[in-house]
């Protein structure tokens, strides 16, 4: 009996019982999604995180606060910024007062409800910032312009995205929408673009930009500032301790400050995104192992149910080795198949995903390679138990017992 022979033996039996093997298959299914999913979405934000921080001319300093008010993971996230900031107006003046900062911008970030006409929004990140942001971020207005810092007038900038849902529309200038309760014109709509929130902290495509003056005003006068971006003349290591010496001299505590280039804190989400992804990996695979031993359970169940096929097929020469085969090619073809639909579903899952929060997917090699061998080593090692255990069977004793 030679492979052919035992593949088609193998996909007639499979077919002969095909709510089993479609109800084995799914646990498969599942476990390689999830294995898939995770090394898609992780690739995929680790190659937009390195991109931006390789696009970047200078190397942006970020000045933010400690994570003193999370718990959990959260305390390690490099994405979440504190409830409550120290930073002040008069740190921004004084840290812009550096010889050698080109530009400078303050960020405060606002949570709240964002209406136009019927259409509300929950809990849309708003941004009070300067006209710094542009410029360091290289944003691009589709049309209108950026803030302007000294105008009294309440003004907004939206993401091109938030833009779509709240309007439904990306040419939006002059309409009124009321954000936390207060009306703003908008003045400027946001191009889409594929930027990391490791380094604005926020998904830009879905933000409404405010000036700083209008962020104090939500704020009961108050400037809680949860980052700064500070652009650099040229490469200083200096300009680290002269602005920690200024952190140092407005705050008694100036461990609730980090400061770090954003390279290294692009360096830092790469890892904590991998470490995450490890985690979520680990999961996945118990769930993928969950599959296999579906499939022995099904595979131990079919020996018994063929026992006499066994006995007629060794009675008229079968090998051992022929047995095994074809017992082994049934749970690989579950395994496989379970693995192929699970990848694809990953990639059109992740796709809808990329949509959502404008990120690119990751086409590796190598996901491919892990999304497919993974099902199919499951399906090896689950299988090869009732397969051997098949090939075994003594062909007198399989013929008497089901004669």
């Amino acid at each position: 009996m030679i492979l052919p022979i035992s593949f088609r033996l193998a996909r007639n039996s499979l077919r002969a019982h095909r709510t089993r093997t479609v109800l084995t298959t799914l646990g498969v299914i599942i476990g390689s999604f999830i294995i898939s999913l995770v090394l898609i979405i992780g690739s995929s934000l680790h190659k937009s995180i390195r991109e931006q921080a390789i696009n970047l001319e200078n190397d942006l300093i970020l000045v933010r606060g400690q994570h003193s008010g999370s718990a959990g993971i959260d305390i390690f996230s490099p994405f979440k910024f504190p409830a409550i900031s120290s930073l002040t107006e008069r740190d921004i003046v004084e840290i812009s007062e550096l010889g050698n900062v080109q530009s400078y911008s303050p960020m405060m970030f606002l949570f709240g409800q964002a209406r136009h006409r019927e259409t509300t929004i929950e809990n849309v990140s708003t941004v009070a910032t300067n006209d710094g942001f542009q410029n360091i971020m290289d944003l691009e207005t589709i049309s209108g312009n950026w803030l302007d810092e000294e105008s009294s007038r309440a003004q907004v900038v939206l993401g091109e995205r938030l833009a779509l849902r709240l309007i439904g529309s990306n040419e939006a200038l002059n309409q009124n929408v009321t954000i936390k309760g207060q009306n703003f014109i908008v003045i400027g709509i946001v191009r889409t673009v594929d930027q990391s929130a490791a380094i604005a902290g926020v998904d830009i495509n879905s933000v409404a930009f405010i000036s700083l003056s209008n962020g104090i005003k939500f704020n009961s006068g108050l400037a809680q500032i949860g980052q700064v971006l500070i652009e650099p003349n040229e490469n200083n290591p200096d300009i680290f301790e002269e602005i920690a010496a200024i952190l140092n001299r407005n705050h008694l505590n100036s461990d609730s400050f980090v400061i770090s280039s954003a390279k290294d804190m692009s360096e830092f989400a790469v890892n904590w995104l991998w470490t995450i992804m490890i985690v979520a990996l680990i999961f996945a695979g118990i769930s993928l192992v969950v599959g296999g031993i579906g499939i022995m359970n099904i595979m131990l169940v079919s020996v018994v149910e063929r026992i006499r096929e066994i006995g007629i097929r060794k009675a008229v020469g079968a090998t051992k080795r022929q047995i095994c085969e074809q017992f082994l090619l049934e749970a690989l073809i579950m395994a496989f198949i379970g693995g192929l639909i699970g990848l694809v579903l990953a990639y059109l899952v992740g796709y809808l995903i990329g949509l959502q929060f404008t990120l690119t997917l990751a086409f590796d090699w190598w996901i491919f390679v892990i999304g497919l061998s993974a099902p199919i080593i499951i399906g090896v090692i689950f299988g090869l138990a009732p397969a051997v255990r098949a090939s075994n069977y003594d062909p007198i004793i399989a013929l008497r017992q089901y004669h």
